[in-house]
């Protein structure tokens, strides 16, 4: 299911395709900070608009992220346990059901550091 000859050109091509991605996006926010600075903005301006804002729910992307590839990887490793072929369904049955308990892992904790502790500020 998952040989050198698939999976390498598969991971080159992701590798690739985020750093294309991460360099068109500082190169864009470079680009947007240094024209509100020309045009007499202050800098303060220039940093908060450039700063992700503390409520946006995308800061908990390396979150979920992290959870749902660990979970991936915890089924990866039950997988070689299982008295089963890597072809077979019931491996990517296993591999499904793991990558949902990681994605509603993510929700439970998004969701709990979402919520207000009711203290006034």
């Amino acid at each position: 299911m998952f040989d050198t000859g698939t999976l390498v050109p598969l991971a080159f091509f992701v590798t690739v395709a985020f750093t294309l991605v991460g360099i068109a996006t500082v190169i864009s926010d470079g680009r947007t900070r240094r024209l509100l600075i020309k045009s007499g903005a202050a800098p303060e301006l220039a940093r908060a608009l450039g700063a992700a804002p503390k409520d946006d729910p995308g800061l908990y992307s390396a979150l979920k992220w992290g959870l749902v590839t660990g979970a991936v990887g915890l089924a990866l490793i039950l997988i070689q346990f299982l008295p089963y072929r890597s072809e077979d369904p019931i491996v990517l049955g296993v591999i499904l059901v793991f990558l949902a308990a990681g994605l509603l892992a993510y929700y439970i904790t998004a969701r709990r550091l979402e919520r207000p502790t009711g203290k006034a500020v």
